[in-house]
């Protein structure tokens, strides 16, 4: 069976991880921009004093002309929720480390200057507040590709939105709103270029201020006034804090360095992470900026962080990818605020998330890239049980069942497989336990784009044959299989039909 594709890559994966930076003359966007004028504060500033000065101006939402950028590639009106675009605009405050960072995460810092922005966010939300779960999934947008994009929205939006999730995507960083930096593809238009007359009034100091606009965003959010309320009239409760690849990189530091003095989320989900963190501020990045965001290079979770924190891998980072560090030096146990899946058959992009942005990679004139055999497995439907378990973690203090590690050879560089080929250990689904294809993070692709979409083998006829003598042998098992994993926390119940659906349309065996 010919699994070749052709896909259409959306530049915010093609240098995830900061692995273009690996490459001479390719590089991803860096952690600062232009810097606008800097204001120094008081000698004794901490980081308490983030919000001192001017509250920062909200307005929206923004009717035209043109829509607003990263518009959800979904129909949210058949799913009974509205997209909306907002401003904000104010003084935001860069940060210092008050001692030299260790590998333990357990960070001091200090603000140092202030510059003025004015940025965007999106918000999807319900339209009827009766079906608004409380929760607002806060994304960090990835801008590796020089543009604002939404994989965590893209990966888990069937779940957000049938569960009643409220979304915000926020523009933070400046490659995304003015440019300035590197992106893997020169010449992508920022915001204010894509449609200046929507976006002209936008300003970015730098992507030093970027944890303090991320957090002002959803600071206005939750309590925005009197004028402009860009959720309506639901009344939220829980805030989550949201990055996927080059963002979370930085959500580790977020979570590190912020969130302790900031504490303006309820909990963090950090989706494809390196072993390291991003950095502070441009000045501190050093050699390593391209490949671990410039912070330190080995970053656990601090251990008396307050709020829960969602770790979620695929076997591309664990290991990491075109000699990156991966995860697996990162490794610590799961703690009653701490809980981290690595996921069986993933790769750190795949095909599900391809076809998710093949609309808005067309518009944003992004390369044609040829990649063959794109993984096509499970981290979709093991991303909707994440965000459920992170609802009821942060709801009602259920913790997320606990995960094995995927299985490491004894020189813990290379994954432990089963007779099939597929990895063993970590979380677990139907495809990989009922194989029909090898679904690997890793790829023997040349391509540094296409090495992150890892790898699909589809089984052969004889293969399939000797695995299943009918289809209903198939599905049946499947079926099992999908039923043990839901019971184990790792599917939810209302993708088990889905599943089902699809293995019924399989031809197994051919």
């Amino acid at each position: 069976m010919d699994r070749r594709k052709f896909v259409r890559l959306r530049l915010l994966l093609v240098c995830s991880l900061g692995v273009v930076a690996a490459v001479p003359g390719i590089a991803c966007s860096s952690s600062s921009s232009t810097p606008g004028p800097h204001v120094e504060p008081p000698a004794d500033a901490s980081a308490a004093d983030v919000d001192a000065g001017n509250a920062p101006l909200l307005t929206g939402p923004v009717m035209g002309p043109g829509r607003p950028f990263t518009s959800a590639l979904v129909d949210l009106a058949a799913a009974g929720y509205v997209e909306e675009e907002y401003f904000l605009e104010g003084d935001a405050s860069a940060y210092d480390w008050q001692t030299p960072p260790g590998d333990d995460g357990a960070w001091s810092v200090r603000t140092t200057t202030t510059a003025h922005f004015k940025t965007r966010f999106l918000v999807r939300r319900p339209t009827d507040a009766t079906r608004f779960n409380g929760s607002v999934f806060v994304e960090w947008l990835n801008v590796s590709g020089g543009i604002d994009a939404d994989p965590d929205f893209g990966y888990a939006h069937v779940e957000l939105l049938r569960s009643g999730w409220a979304y915000v995507g926020v523009s933070a960083q400046a490659e995304g709103v003015v440019g300035g930096g590197f992106s893997l593809v020169p010449g992508q238009q920022p915001l204010v270029q894509w449609n200046p007359q929507r976006y002209g009034s936008l300003t970015h100091p730098g992507d030093d201020y970027s944890y303090d606009i991320f957090t002002q965003v959803a600071r206005a959010v939750r309590s925005p006034g009197a004028a402009v309320h860009p959720l309506g009239a639901l009344v939220p409760a829980r805030f989550v804090a949201a990055g996927e690849s080059q963002s979370a990189i930085r959500m580790v530091t977020y979570a590190d360095a912020i969130q302790p003095v900031a504490k303006a989320f309820d909990g963090i989900f950090i989706h494809s992470r390196a072993g390291g963190a991003a950095a502070l501020s441009a000045g501190d990045a050093g050699p390593l900026a391209g490949l671990l965001g410039g912070g330190p290079p080995v970053a656990h979770i601090r251990a008396d962080l307050g709020v829960p924190v969602f770790q979620f891998l695929t076997e591309t980072d664990v290991l990491g990818a075109v000699g990156l560090t991966g995860f697996a030096g990162t490794r610590q146990p799961d703690t009653d605020r701490l809980r981290t899946w690595e996921v069986a058959g993933t790769s750190h992009a795949d095909q599900y998330l391809l076809d998710y942005n093949a609309a808005l990679a067309s518009e944003a004139g992004s390369p044609t890239q040829s990649c063959t055999n794109v993984n096509t497995g499970p981290q979709h439907w093991v991303e909707d049980a994440a965000v459920s378990a992170l609802q009821a973690w942060l709801k009602d203090g259920t913790p997320p069942a606990q995960a094995d590690a995927l299985t490491l050879s004894d020189a813990g560089d290379a994954y432990v497989k089963d007779s099939i080929g597929n990895t063993l250990g970590g979380v677990r689904t139907a495809a990989v336990d009922v194989p029909i294809a090898v679904y690997s993070g890793q790829s023997s692709s040349s391509s540094i784009l296409c090495s992150l979409f890892g790898n699909t083998t589809a089984l052969s006829a004889a293969q399939l044959a000797s695995l299943y003598p009918t289809h209903d042998d198939y599905v049946g098992k499947v079926t099992a299989a999908t039923s043990e994993a839901q019971q184990a926390g790792f599917v939810v119940a209302a993708d088990v039909p889905l599943i089902d659906q699809e293995a019924g349309s399989a031809p197994v065996p051919q």
